[in-house]
């Protein structure tokens, strides 16, 4: 890697990080009740789109030398990329299903026997890993453990380990912004932030 690539490479890194910073003080902000759900999602989404953008200048800076028949290399890519459809957000403790986004037609039973096998590594603390999962012909589900709530996420086409992380990011942002509504007994979910909100609805208009 060239001395100004690595230059690039380490100025956009600086701004991924700022913009890490701002999440971060955002989902404070509303977890301490200083922002409105609506206001907390249009600037989500505004600064997850700049994390985006600045991950798209990282990758295509990640290798400088020619690549032969790269039109059809990124025809193959994008054609088995895994596209998020849905999303379903489980509650830990109380096994309320707390929201379902995008599509998620997933019947219950196909579910049930891993959220069952969280639960009990969860009553002995053992650390859950991230589990991925084939149910049908190009389609997949990952389940990925909070500390209150467990993720599932519908995708077409198997997610990569980026877009697994990206899922634990949202997800860890979500718990953060509503902590306080998590732990109680009775859940609103019309009162919660969804950070989530943004996975889909970036793949949903890429698909």
């Amino acid at each position: 890697m060239s001395t100004d690539t690595e230059g690039k490479r380490a100025k956009f890194e600086g701004f991924r990080a700022e913009v890490r910073d701002k999440i971060d003080a955002l989902v404070a902000e509303f977890a301490n009740g200083e922002l409105s759900r609506e206001q907390f999602h249009a600037i989500y989404e505004h600064y997850n789109s700049q994390l985006m953008l600045i991950q798209e200048k990282l990758d295509a800076n990640a290798d400088d030398s020619p690549v032969q028949n790269a039109g059809q290399t990124i025809g193959i890519r994008q054609a088995h990329m895994g596209k998020a459809v849905g999303l379903m957000i489980y509650h830990n403790k109380s096994g309320q299903f707390v929201e379902t986004l995008g599509q998620f037609d997933v019947p219950p039973q196909t579910i049930a026997p891993i959220l069952n096998d969280f639960s009990l590594l969860m009553e002995t603390r053992k650390l859950i890993d991230r589990r991925v999962v084939k149910i049908a012909e190009r389609a997949w589900l990952l389940f990925a453990a909070g500390r209150y709530t467990t993720v599932v996420t519908l995708f077409h086409n198997e997610p990569s380990q980026q877009q697994s992380r990206e899922i634990e990011r949202l997800h860890h942002d979500f718990e953060l912004a509503n902590s306080t509504a998590l732990t109680a007994g009775h859940i609103d979910s019309t009162r919660l932030a969804y950070p989530l909100l943004v996975f889909v609805q970036q793949k949903l208009k890429n698909a």
